[in-house]
């Protein structure tokens, strides 16, 4: 994602976008979590693809209602914004128990195994493993850009003028 992004900020909304018929859906127990993290290749095993403490949840509803429709969307507003550091990958953990309900949104390939499923069956129990992907969801992130702090003389020589 660092390639991709190039500089820190804060995310505070998520949108996905369906690519499917008319439909109407739901999840329920839907939490979704992020966390900064250094590997370039996920594992099999959910857990060793993020320190331990790093995961935060950053939204949660009992039930999420989808309302699916060729370019409808889904936005997602946090609960609690997530810093993005601009250097290393951004981990997304999407976990919904009722995944047998869950809606078609746009993907595109990645090249590499980027993602990492385990589809649950209706009233199934949770696994602490799944299996590599190579297409990723296509999510908008929309934040606050992070700024690097400067004088005002700093800012003059940057943009080209005199710093004094």
């Amino acid at each position: 994602m660092q390639e991709d992004i190039e500089t820190a900020f804060e995310i505070s909304s998520i949108t996905y976008v369906f690519a499917w018929p008319e439909q109407t859906s739901y999840v329920t127990d839907f939490t979704l979590s992020m966390a900064n993290v250094e590997n370039d290749q996920l594992t099999e095993t959910f857990a060793e693809n993020y320190a331990q403490g790093t995961l935060v949840e950053v939204y949660h509803t009992d039930s999420l209602h989808l309302e699916n429709g060729y370019g409808n969307e889904l936005v997602l507003e946090l609960d609690t914004p997530f810093f993005y550091n601009g250097q290393d990958n951004l981990l997304i953990d999407i976990y919904y128990p009722d995944g047998y309900c869950w809606s078609r949104v746009y993907n595109w390939e990645a090249g590499t195994a980027r993602c990492l499923r385990y589809l649950f069956s209706p009233g199934g129990s949770c696994s602490s493993t799944g299996y590599l992907f190579e297409w990723i969801t296509y999510m908008v992130f929309e934040g606050t850009q992070s700024l690097e702090q400067n004088t005002f003389g700093a800012v003059k020589v940057i943009l080209g003028g005199e710093g004094n």
